[in-house]
C-alpha cells in the first residue's frame, strides 16, 4: 500500500504557477533599461524562491522609480538635477518647491549630532543608523505634507485643482 500523503494536485500546480509568474516578472524588470546591463551571480528563480508568497511593497521602490526619471529626464534634456542636503524638515519643505532632488549628508548628520557641537572631517566614525535615521525623519515629514495637501486639494473644486498645480 502506498504512503498517505497530503498532496494536492490542483494546488500545487496553482502554487507553481504563481511562482513561474513572479519569475517572468522578475526577468521583465531585469530587462528595463535601468537594470538590463547588470550582471547578477543568481538567477531570477533564485529570488523568487526567497521571497514569502505574500507580496510586499515599500515607499523606497516608488522614490527609486521617481529619482530614475528625473534622473533620465535630465540626461535626455542635457540638464542636471541641482540639489541641496538637508537636515531639517522645514527646509525640505521648503526645497522642495524649487529642486527636484535633496540629498542628506553623513558629515552633516555626524557634525550635528557631536556633544560638542563642532563641526569636524567626515570620518564616518558616526553610528551606523545615523543618516538613515535622518532620512526617515526627512521622509515621514514629507509623509505629512502629502496629506495636508492631499486633504486641501480634495477640498478645492475641480476647477481651483486645475489652477493650482500640486507640489
Amino acid at each position: 500500500m502506498a504512503p498517505s500523503s497530503h498532496y494536492v494536485p490542483s494546488m500545487m500546480t496553482e502554487e507553481e504557477g504563481q511562482f513561474e509568474e513572479e519569475v517572468a516578472e522578475v526577468e521583465a524588470w531585469w530587462r528595463t533599461e535601468r537594470f538590463r546591463l547588470t550582471s547578477r551571480p543568481y538567477t531570477s528563480r533564485d529570488v523568487v524562491a526567497l521571497r514569502g508568497s505574500l507580496r510586499q511593497t515599500y515607499s523606497s521602490d516608488q522614490l527609486a522609480k521617481k529619482l530614475w526619471r528625473t534622473l533620465k529626464s535630465h540626461q535626455a534634456d542635457g540638464t542636471a538635477s541641482r540639489t541641496f542636503g538637508s537636515l531639517d524638515p522645514v527646509q525640505v519643505t521648503m526645497m522642495a518647491k524649487h529642486l527636484d532632488t535633496i540629498y542628506v549628508s553623513g558629515w552633516q548628520c555626524s557634525s550635528t549630532h557631536t556633544t560638542t557641537n563642532e563641526p569636524g572631517p567626515d570620518l564616518a566614525d558616526y553610528p551606523y543608523d545615523t543618516v538613515p535615521n535622518k532620512v526617515e525623519h526627512l521622509f515621514f515629514a514629507q509623509l505629512y505634507h502629502d496629506r495636508k495637501q492631499r486633504e486641501s486639494r480634495m477640498s478645492m473644486t475641480s476647477e481651483q485643482r486645475a489652477a493650482t498645480p500640486p507640489m
